[in-house]
């Protein structure tokens, strides 16, 4: 498998071309270039698109251990459990594709540091933001990416000054934002509890997004998680917040961690010493985050949303500090502005609004008595000029800007007024033509039937239709044609009606 791996060829000091690895002949040598691969490939290059095309340096050469390869093979050192600020070195630096020794304000670039408090997104938690200086020198930190090799890999840009391998700078991630994620990583550890607690022992990880003041988590679950199922959930979450149990974390052999029941959590490869994080004994987890130190400042808690994403697989969106506050405030002003709508108070609003609905339907009712008077004069109108067709009284006639229940109810008066009828209605609202056909019993016992008028007419209008003998409906999008459509029905009803 090795011989199929291409590896750099020297082409003097600085440049490769390729040769295969069956001509790298020490094991030494092997592990060199292996190591180099994964130490200057980072995780995730989507962001940097040309990445992956950084050249290899031969063995020895100056970048290469500048870059830690060589005298350098130890993973940055993460003090950010610790520490939000802190001084580190400068071991390597890539710019346009390529390693720098320094880069000048302007420069889109990678850093890597000998130590960080950055955390790099790494089980479901975003990375760290804030800025690496010295002096008038400031790089401002986007995003923080580990790779194979444990190193953090710093994306950002320098913003002024220069920074060059070597320096001593300090790294400041932005403390603001790194406690909202805090906040949001221990709620989802108290998520976790409540639904196993809640849902039963079925309900497992399946995948997590932590930011600040706001988490997505999937779960495992049968069925869609009910409105009660849910307020128990948040309530239990809420409780556990007020409870302001102590969060303790403690690195331990993995077998230690088993026998305290700690749950592994998705997506996370673990060593032979872990990390656990212990919510008051009720929630116990490995997990390699950041978190608050005691559940009370996890602050306010509230589920968003709740939906599918997979087969058996859920997830629900929540947020806690200032992302719920800002979602509360938002909440009271749609509130004080429905209230001014409605010329009332909050306290107010929801007798109000009742108030008004029963307004509403008390308005609508009378709308709709007021509507069957028109159309009893309407029917009688109608009949009075239908057609005499072999005895039945066939009446057409179209309306603009009728909807379907009031042409319905009009054919409905039509066909109960008389037995003998056969009704054709068409309506046109804007380019829609609904068509609706009813017939009295007398006319169906004579072999008229409404699903069959309006199979005939229908396609006269671009459109299809049917429905029961006695009442039929359909539709089209060619109003052009309503009027040929209408006076085909005397014609359908001469040429088959039984005597």
């Amino acid at each position: 498998m090795a011989a199929d791996i291409q590896f750099p060829e020297s082409r003097g000091r600085r440049g490769f071309g390729l040769r295969r690895a069956s001509e790298i002949h020490t094991e030494k040598s092997w592990k060199e270039f292996t190591g180099m691969a994964e130490l200057i490939l980072p995780r995730n290059v989507k962001d940097f698109p040309k990445l992956e095309q950084l050249k290899l340096f031969e063995v020895g050469d100056p970048i290469a251990i500048k870059f830690g390869y060589g005298a350098g093979e130890l993973p940055t050192e993460f003090i950010g459990y610790t520490n939000m600020e802190a001084d580190g070195k400068i071991v390597a630096i890539v710019a346009e594709d390529e390693l720098r020794d320094a880069i000048t304000a302007g420069q889109d670039a990678i850093l890597v540091l000998d130590q960080t408090p950055f955390y790099a997104e790494m089980g479901g938690q975003i990375a760290d933001q804030g800025v690496i200086f010295a002096g008038d020198a400031k790089f401002a930190v986007l995003d923080v990416q580990k790779n194979k090799g444990g190193k953090f890999m710093h994306y950002g840009k320098l913003v002024s000054g220069s920074l060059a391998v070597g320096d001593t700078v300090t790294a400041s991630i932005d403390a603001a934002r790194r406690k909202a994620i805090m906040r949001a990583h221990s709620a989802t550890h108290l998520l976790d509890y409540a639904l196993r607690t809640v849902l039963g022992d079925h309900a497992h990880q399946a995948g997590s997004l932590v930011e600040p003041d706001r988490l997505r988590y999937d779960f495992t679950h049968f069925s869609a998680v009910t409105a009660d199922e849910l307020v128990k959930i948040s309530r239990l979450v809420s409780e556990l917040v007020l409870d302001g149990m102590s969060v303790e974390t403690k690195e331990m052999p993995i077998a230690e961690a088993k026998k305290l029941g700690a749950i592994a959590l998705f997506g996370e490869k673990y060593g032979d010493v872990v990390r656990v994080v212990n919510m008051g004994g009720k929630s116990i987890e490995l997990c390699g985050g950041t978190h608050v130190d005691n559940t009370a400042k996890v602050g306010p808690f509230r589920i968003t949303s709740e939906s599918s994403v997979a087969s058996g697989v859920r997830r629900i969106e929540a947020v806690t500090g200032e992302a719920f506050l800002n979602l509360v405030d938002e909440m009271n002003m749609r509130l004080v502005r429905a209230a001014e709508l409605l010329k009332t108070t909050p306290m107010e609003l929801i007798n109000k609004a009742q108030s008004s609905m029963n307004e509403i339907r008390e308005l609508h009712q009378t709308i709709e008595k007021m509507k069957d008077k028109l159309f009893a004069g309407d029917v009688d109108s109608l009949l009075f000029s239908a057609k005499d067709v072999n005895g039945l009284k066939v009446v057409t006639a179209s309306r603009e800007n009728t909807d379907a229940n009031d042409l319905r109810k009009l054919g409905d008066f039509l066909r109960d007024k008389n037995p003998n009828t056969v009704a054709a209605l068409g309506a046109v609202n804007g380019e829609k033509v609904t068509l609706l056909a009813v017939c009295g019993k007398n006319a169906v016992a004579r072999g008229i039937k409404a699903g069959d008028i309006i199979k005939n007419i229908a396609p006269i209008v671009g459109g299809k239709g049917g429905g029961k003998p006695d009442s039929a409906m359909g539709g089209g999008t060619n109003a052009l044609k309503l009027d040929d459509a209408l006076a085909a029905v005397d014609d359908y009803v001469a040429a088959n009606v039984k005597d």
